[in-house]
């Protein structure tokens, strides 16, 4: 492995003998003490978790973003998955881990959140005692870095990375820095459970997948068994809170952007779906100069723009003790829940005994530049960091609480009471709105011409009922028109009797008829009835007195009037009543029918998440079977190929010693042949002379040898032959080919089983997603 390809970063007390001088990971700082901060640096793996979707969310913001969290997955079957991971894309170039980890140290940019870099490090630390951190640049430029517990002592913070410039030859380079590097393989064994190999594979399938991916930039932060400091649900209780979290802490997400959390797509409109009466206030906030002093108050020659929305959330409206003023404060670019005061009446100067500013009132607060001074860890704001800190505080929630009293005040005059209002927000708690625009880009409800003024060192509306309300086409979640006011009766019937007049005596002028309204005994009504005498009293003479007949005739006349008033009050009443008792019923129809589509949804919800572990255990299980199935193969096939190698290879030898005895054998013949001639030419002639006999005799002495090495080269042949047919013709051979023959139809029947098993497992598989797919259909109507 070459050393410019990979950076081994050492301690502090060893010279770096490096050519290129590149960014130390190790300090002289208390390692153990300042892992101990770290990790008490958030109350839950949810806020931690959080930190690191920031850097995720600035890393990709400007563009078609892409953000996983999902599970990291087991080795083996037997494994557990307790360790999670973040994986997100990339806009810029991501700088060497070795800058990126390097201890407070840090490249963020001005427009963004973080002090000295310590957000990744102290959010892993928070999570889990090792901390895998992987980067890919363009031309699969990899880097690893190591957040790891173990290697921390009291003489300084250790964090190693090491970059692989050629991804051709990256795991290979990976294996042989387990077996190099001591703090890797550290590592490395306890990412594999004790077991270096195992943790080297686990490695290389993340890092085979991110050299396959299509993305030319990635950051992947891998959690190893996730710590869960005061969560008892485990590591998918903690990603489903991350999920229902998510919405509600990011304000501007632009909908290209695709956030997942274990295997589940999140939309962020939490706050346009949820608020009734959707109002929305432009407002510049003096950082500086006090509105109680200053001449330009009203609208500051210097400061900041912020946004305030406000509505009714009728999900909290049902709360008795969770419905007062609730103020969420939201900063950056992306829109980042900062803080979230429950009962901010107080803050925000408004009336706050019993239930004013109450009933689910909702008020966001949106920085969109970023001029709020934030804490490092992003949970909450800073005002002490500012020279005039106080001042800032003072003019931003007393703005605030100057359109939350008017916009309440507004609305509770419209109802006329809290009891009402609280009536028509709980009305709208099935009325849903789906997808609808986003607050960047809505036109929503708000008030145009406001005129402010000073009341007892408070900010207020000088001119509310004068104001102009516009209504925004994007407000969809609107309340109804509350119904027109009683009118008044003109006399009210009692039931006391009458007193007795005592008559005068009539003038000669005549006067004009009067109305009169007569009492009935028997009414308990607070009905309103209006009687005219006028046809009792027509053509009157001067002289004429009423008689005691008349009189009694009237008055029984006006009882049974009376009488027959008062039968139809009663039966309206017993109908209302009647009426009353059927909605009653009615209502506890649709309560209990509710209940039973929640508890169906629910149900139906978990065996959906049933279905979903199945899928997935079912396609993690053939996928183990395929590579199974792929290894004994080339096992197989690799070994039969060795086995006939080497035969073949004995064979062409035997051959090529066979052929060179026959070469010599034919050689001896010839050469006996030749003596043999030349002894019978010598037999045949004289054999006078001496010499002639001793020649004679070295022949004989000649073919006699030759006659022996004929004989020795044969018996030579004849043993090769016996080898040769060992191996070709004869049993031996046929012995071995048929054994390797046998041995490659086992493993082809192996194989043909596992192929089998993968078969029905893909059936299985599609079953399941089949199954799955229909009760999603059907959950979903």
């Amino acid at each position: 492995m070459n050393s410019s390809h990979i950076l081994f970063s050492t301690p502090a007390r060893i010279e770096d003998t490096s050519a290129k001088r590149t960014p130390m990971s190790t300090s002289h700082i208390d390692g153990k003490g300042l892992w101990a901060s770290w990790t008490r640096n958030f109350t839950s793996p949810e806020l931690a978790l959080l930190d690191l979707f920031d850097n995720a969310i600035d890393a990709t913001l400007h563009f078609n973003g892409k953000i996983q969290v999902y599970q990291d997955p087991p080795l083996n079957d037997q494994g557990r998955s307790d360790g999670i991971i973040l994986r997100n894309n990339c806009c810029r170039p991501i700088p060497k881990l070795a800058t990126v980890l390097t201890v407070f140290g840090s490249e963020k940019r001005a427009d963004q959140i973080g002090e000295n870099g310590v957000g990744v490090k102290q959010a892993c630390a928070a999570l889990s005692d090792l901390s895998l951190i992987i980067s890919k640049n363009k031309e699969n430029k990899f880097s690893i870095g190591l957040l790891y517990k173990d290697l921390q002592s009291s003489a300084g913070c250790f964090i190693p990375s090491f970059n692989f410039e050629n991804g051709d030859t990256l795991f290979e380079e990976v294996k042989h820095l387990a077996a190099q590097n001591a703090h890797f393989e550290a590592a490395m064994r306890h990412y594999g459970g004790e077991d270096i190999q195992d943790g080297v594979n686990r490695l290389i399938r993340h890092l085979q997948d991110m050299y396959e991916s299509n993305e030319e930039r990635e950051f992947l932060v891998i959690l190893h068994r996730v710590l869960q400091r005061g969560h008892g649900g485990g590591v998918k209780a903690i990603m489903n809170n991350l999920a229902e979290r998510l919405p509600k802490t990011y304000l501007h997400i632009p909908e290209n952007f695709k956030v997942s959390v274990d295997s589940k797509t999140l939309k962020f409109k939490y706050w346009e779906e949820k608020l009734l009466e959707l109002h929305k206030f432009t407002l510049k906030i003096d950082p500086h100069h006090s509105f109680k002093i200053a001449e330009d108050w009203h609208y500051p020659n210097h400061g900041h723009y912020v946004c305030l929305y406000l509505g009714f959330d009728g999900d909290r409206c049902k709360l008795e003790n969770d419905n007062k003023a609730s103020l969420l404060i939201y900063s950056r670019q992306s829109g980042r829940l900062v803080r979230q005061i429950e009962d901010a009446r107080g803050q925000l100067g408004v009336t706050s005994g019993g239930t004013d500013f109450a009933q689910g009132l909702t008020v966001i607060l949106d920085d969109l530049n970023g001029n709020l001074p934030l804490t490092p860890t992003k949970q909450d704001i800073a005002f002490g960091q500012q020279a005039t800190g106080k001042i800032h505080e003072m003019n931003l929630m007393s703005w605030i609480g100057a359109f939350t009293h008017l916009y309440y005040t507004h609305f509770l005059e419209i109802y006329g009471t809290k009891g009402d209002l609280r009536r028509e927000v709980l009305s709208h708690e099935d009325n849903m709105v789906y997808d609808p625009i986003a607050l960047n880009d809505g036109k929503f409800s708000s008030f145009e011409e406001l005129i402010f003024k000073l009341a007892k060192g408070k900010i207020r509306c000088a001119n509310r009922k004068k104001a102009k309300w516009t209504l925004g086409k994007d407000s969809v979640r609107k309340f109804h028109k509350p119904a027109p006011a009683l009118p008044v009766k003109k006399a009210l019937l009692t039931t006391s009797s009458p007193k007795p007049v005592k008559r005068k005596a009539m003038k000669t002028v005549g006067k004009a008829p009067k109305k009169r309204t007569l009492p009935d005994r028997e009414v308990k009504s607070s009905s309103f009835v209006e009687i005219d005498d006028d046809e009792f009293h027509q053509n009157r003479t001067v002289n004429e007195g009423p008689s005691e007949e008349s009189n009694d005739f009237k008055l029984k006349l006006r009882e049974m009037q009376l009488d027959s008033v008062q039968k139809k009050y009663q039966e309206s009443n017993s109908r209302l009543k009647e009426q009353l008792k059927e909605n009653q019923l009615l209502k506890k129809k649709l309560e209990t029918g509710a209940s039973f589509t929640d508890h169906d949804n629910n149900n139906k919800s978990e065996e959906n998440e049933m279905l979903r572990v199945q899928l997935a255990q079912a396609q993690e299980e053939l996928r183990l079977c395929k590579e199974k199935a792929e290894f004994k193969k080339k096992q197989y096939l690799e070994n039969s190929r060795r086995m006939v190698q080497d035969l073949k290879s004995k064979y062409a030898e035997l051959e090529g010693t066979n052929e060179n005895l026959n070469f010599k054998l034919q050689s001896a013949e010839v050469e006996k042949e030749t003596l043999a001639t030349q002894l019978e030419m010598m037999n045949g002639g004289n054999l006078s002379d001496q010499s002639q006999m001793v020649q004679i005799q070295k022949l004989q002495e000649e073919k006699r040898e030759a006659l022996e090495t004929i004989h020795s080269l044969r018996e030579m042949i004849g043993s090769n032959n016996s080898h040769v047919s060992d191996y070709n013709g004869d049993e031996g051979l046929r012995m071995e080919l048929a054994a390797l023959q046998n041995k490659y139809h086992e493993q082809q029947v192996e194989l043909q089983r596992i192929q089998n098993d993968n078969t029905k497992l893909r059936d299985y598989s599609r079953n399941l997603q089949s199954t799955y797919e229909s009760l999603k259909s059907m959950s979903g109507l």
